[in-house]
């Protein structure tokens, strides 16, 4: 079968077996396309190997981050997992023989993943930092920054909100997560606050719950899906106000995520609470931030036995 056949059955999978995101499904598609630059769109299954594979890496390790820097191990590893998972789709569905084995494509070694998030102090100053031009923005910004830490919700999970999902009288709603999974989000007193401050100084009956600053004609809006906010957007907002709060570590939208959980652990909270509230499928994933905890709890015993 030829490669090109085989990523169109595999992209179908993935959409209606697996109900992979559309970010999974962007960032699969992505990768699998350079491999077929690579290889080119004649190319059966049966004739990847090693050589094609070395030409792939070739091909992605040659490009660069947006501040031209070499790509990261971690970043490369985003590009090899789908072509992995690929072949085992190919080996599982009988697609081709022979068909090269996934294990002899090896990721990178990674350094393990700083998760120990925002302290208290940088996150009032994340919080209490404006670089909005216009009031509306500025309750948005502040209503975004509040929202993240508070929730947990991955950037994906937020920009899908529209109004009519959440319910401000009990804080709390539920949102449609990966694997099309369903979990509550609570919402603190504060980030209520912050919401409905954003949403009364809205003058538009648009369904997203966050919109762009871009002024155009309503007749063209529909439901306003076109002003829904990106996820970029929001990316660029968070890292403008953690350089101007004078944050020296890099402040992202999933950093304000690895700040609410090892809050919670930090605060007592129970690992299993704490992998329901973030959606982890697995609490193997969830036990990546438990070292911080046990980091603040070894202050505590050099604080009082010494």
């Amino acid at each position: 079968m030829l490669i090109t056949e085989g990523i169109e059955k595999y992209v179908r999978y993935l959409k209606n077996v697996r109900n992979a995101s559309p970010y999974t499904l962007r960032n699969y598609e992505k990768s699998l396309k350079f491999l077929v630059e690579t290889v080119g769109p004649k190319t059966h299954i049966r004739d990847l190997n090693l050589n094609s594979i070395d030409d792939f890496q070739d091909f992605v390790f040659s490009k660069t981050n947006r501040r031209g820097e070499p790509l990261s191990s971690k970043t490369r590893n985003i590009y090899l997992i789908p072509l992995r998972s690929f072949l085992k789709f190919c080996i599982k569905r009988e697609l081709d023989d022979p068909v090269l084995a996934p294990e002899k494509l090896e990721l990178l070694k990674t350094d393990p993943s700083d998760v120990s998030g925002l302290n208290m102090d940088e996150l009032e100053s994340l919080r209490n930092t404006n670089t909005a031009k216009s009031n509306l923005i500025s309750l948005r910004d502040r209503a975004i920054v509040e929202m993240l830490f508070c929730t947990g919700l991955r950037i994906s999970e937020m920009c899908a909100l529209n109004r009519e999902h959440l319910n401000l009288k009990t804080g709390e709603f539920s949102v449609l997560g990966k694997g099309k999974k369903i979990r509550s989000v609570y919402l603190t007193p504060p980030c209520t606050e912050r919401l409905q401050l954003y949403l009364d100084a809205r003058d538009d009956d648009f369904r997203p719950l966050f919109i762009n600053a871009k002024s155009r004609a309503d007749e063209h809006l529909k439901h306003g899906d076109s002003r829904r906010l990106s996820r970029t957007s929001i990316e660029i907002m968070i890292r403008a106000r953690g350089r101007k709060a004078g944050i020296t570590k890099p402040v992202t939208p999933h950093k304000l995520r690895h700040t609410f959980a090892t809050s919670l652990l930090r605060n007592g909270a129970d690992i299993r609470s704490v992998q329901e509230l973030l959606g982890h499928a697995s609490i193997a994933t969830t036990q990546i931030y438990t070292h911080v905890a046990n980091a603040d709890l070894k202050k505590t015993h050099t604080k009082y036995l010494k």
